[in-house]
């Protein structure tokens, strides 16, 4: 039994009155205090939101990279010198790391649940945590970032769900990452910094084909900021640089070394573009398509031949002179293909998710679409004019 009801007589006068509620307001303070160094924590706040993210997608399952193009027989995979063969003829549009380690995960255990149900969920709430990590520390923004976050993400995965490739939110993880990894360099200034970005740098490109034609912008914005800001250029820049030449420059050198003079690492660039393009010309229309009929065992037809890339580079050719020979036209048609993926469909093929949450979630993807438009515009603008870099930019 407490003192205060055992012998309520020694805790009757004022001045003992007084000293209570002098304690009370003393624990209240205390409580208070601690509430907010947990609000304004990172590691706190990153933990309680990737739980909460999380939360929202377990359960969906991703496609992972060997199996999404139907094209492995993985039955075929039984030792890491298999692996080994396959990266070395790969020149198709599977990322090569990924795969990598998909396929030999699969040789050691013979299935990839691992990577379906645990990395897609995994990589999707990082990511979107990731988001609400790199802002800045005001709580009306972390909030609404927050937010606009587990609407994304819990409406996200509903219209994916008829295509849910595993590398696309690990891609948005890696972007992500290496932001916040250069934030981390911009503020304890330590190479260590800068070779995990390099690193990710790398992988993020490894991740999506048509990364090696924005990857020269990523590397000059931040070679800028490194030659005019760091105390030691040339130590950071070498710790920024190198790890992108390893991976991502000696996968590229392989390629075209081995493949035909092939850069990008995929060979059926041509045939994406006629996708886009078909409209644009009936000659790009009736041009080949890509066969891929079914072989006796189901799988697609194998991209990873030379056969294939020619073919394609040809239909490339045939699109870019039909580009040329019209360039306002093309300039509109392009305009007008960029407007209907800035629209944000959320139809996949017979796929057509419907609710409250999917049109707040295609509002929400149009004006995000809008302001990184204007944020591309502007941040070019000002990169060129201005010297100001259009991220994490020292002002």
């Amino acid at each position: 039994m407490p003192k205060m009801q055992k012998h309520p007589e020694l805790f009757a006068h004022p001045i003992a009155q007084a000293h209570i509620k002098l304690h009370r307001v003393s624990m209240l303070g205390r409580r208070m205090l601690m509430l907010h160094g947990l609000v304004r924590s990172p590691a706190l706040g990153f933990g309680s939101a990737f739980c909460a993210l999380l939360l929202l997608v377990w359960g969906h399952r991703g496609e992972p990279s060997v199996t999404w193009m139907n094209m492995l027989d993985l039955d075929t995979f039984h030792s890491p010198g298999d692996v080994w063969a396959y990266l070395a003829a790969l020149r198709t549009g599977i990322p090569p790391v990924l795969s990598t380690l998909e396929l030999l995960w699969w040789v050691e255990f013979h299935n990839l649940e691992l990577f379906s149900y645990v990395l897609y969920p995994v990589s999707i709430a990082f990511a979107f945590t990731l988001a609400v990590l790199i802002q800045p520390r005001r709580p009306i923004l972390v909030i609404a970032v927050l937010l606009l976050a587990l609407l994304l993400a819990s409406q996200g995965v509903k219209v994916h769900a008829r295509n849910p490739a595993l590398y696309d939110p690990i891609f948005g993880a890696l972007l992500l990452g290496y932001f916040a990894l250069l934030g981390g360099w911009l503020r304890a200034r330590r190479v260590i910094w800068l070779t995990a970005a390099g690193l990710t740098l790398a992988m993020l490109e490894l991740t999506r084909p048509f990364m090696i034609y924005v990857l020269p912008v990523f590397l000059l914005i931040e070679i800028h900021r490194i030659l005019r800001t760091a105390l030691q250029p040339w130590p950071a820049l070498i710790a920024f640089v190198l790890p992108v030449i390893l991976l991502s420059g000696s996968w590229h050198l392989h390629l075209y070394l081995t493949h035909d003079g092939q850069i990008a690492w995929t060979s059926i660039s041509g045939y994406n573009l006629q996708n886009a393009w078909a409209d644009f010309d009936p000659e790009i229309r009736g041009a080949q398509h890509i066969i891929q009929p079914p072989r006796d065992n189901g799988l697609w037809d194998d991209l990873n031949r030379t056969d294939v890339y020619r073919d394609s580079e040809r239909v490339k050719k045939l699109i870019l002179a039909k580009i040329s020979n019209d360039p306002a036209r093309a300039v509109g048609y392009a305009i007008n293909r960029v407007v209907a993926f800035g629209a944000s469909p959320t139809r996949i093929y017979k796929h057509n998710p419907q609710g409250v949450g999917i049109t707040l979630y295609r509002a929400t993807a149009i004006t995000l679409n809008l302001l990184v438009t204007m944020y591309v515009v502007v941040g070019a603008l000002t990169f060129l004019y201005q010297h100001r870099w259009p991220w994490l930019s020292l002002r």
